[in-house]
C-alpha cells in the first residue's frame, strides 16, 4: 500500500508508491466501508466485506490502508456477532 492515498489521472500510483494488491484490507473512502481486496478489473478494484459477502467496485484512488484501530473494530465486531450467531 501506499502511503500517499492519491492517484494521478490515469489511476496509477505516485512514483515510489504501491496500490492495494489481493488480500489487502482497505477502506473505500467513496463508501466508508472497509473491504479485502479480491482483484482488479479494469482499473477498478474488487473489494469484499472481510466477513464475506457481496463484491463491489472501487476506483483504486478512493482505497487506503485501513488502520490498526478500524481492523480491531472490525475484527470485535466479527467475535461478537459470532457469539450472538449472527453474521458481522
Amino acid at each position: 500500500m501506499h502511503d500517499d492515498h492519491t492517484m494521478d489521472p490515469e489511476g496509477t500510483a505516485p512514483e515510489g508508491t504501491e496500490e492495494p494488491v489481493v488480500g489487502d484490507l482497505v477502506i473505500d473512502e467513496a463508501r466508508k466501508r472497509m473491504g479485502v481486496v479480491t482483484g482488479r478489473v479494469g482499473g477498478r478494484l474488487q473489494i469484499r466485506p472481510p466477513a464475506g459477502g457481496t463484491e463491489w467496485d472501487c476506483g483504486p484512488e478512493f482505497a487506503r490502508p485501513a488502520r490498526a484501530d478500524e481492523i480491531v473494530r472490525v475484527n470485535v465486531a466479527a467475535v461478537s456477532a459470532k457469539y450472538q450467531g449472527r453474521r458481522a
